[in-house]
């Protein structure tokens, strides 16, 4: 069996088993809380980008979240500096942010 076989194999036995552990829980909190598990910083960045507004495709600019460590990195180009200091502000008050190092530039094109 190939590698990337037994993993999605894994991955899906594990969100049965928290399906059911915790029965009448929606697939995709038991698929957040697993991934929470198994990758907290991917679990940050996207609980972050959440609070952006990212997932949501609601956003007109072309922003990007990474984490490791509870440090998260803001990454893209927004129209100015208020919407910069905004993305900054709304990332800090996520819980689980220690910090945030904002690499979002500012392009009055964006």
């Amino acid at each position: 069996m190939n590698i990337s076989r037994i993993i999605g194999v894994a991955m899906a036995t594990a969100m049965l088993a928290a399906c059911d552990a915790q029965p009448g829980l929606d697939p995709i909190v038991a698929h957040e809380i697993f991934v929470a598990k198994s990758d907290p910083d991917a679990a940050l960045a996207e609980k972050v980008a959440r609070s952006l507004g990212i997932d949501a495709g609601t956003l007109p600019y072309g922003v990007e979240v990474t984490a490791k460590g509870g440090r998260v990195e803001l990454w893209g180009a927004v129209d100015s500096s208020v919407a910069r200091k905004r993305f900054e502000l709304i990332a800090a008050g996520v819980v689980g942010v220690r910090a945030v190092e904002n690499h979002i530039r500012i392009d009055p094109g964006a």
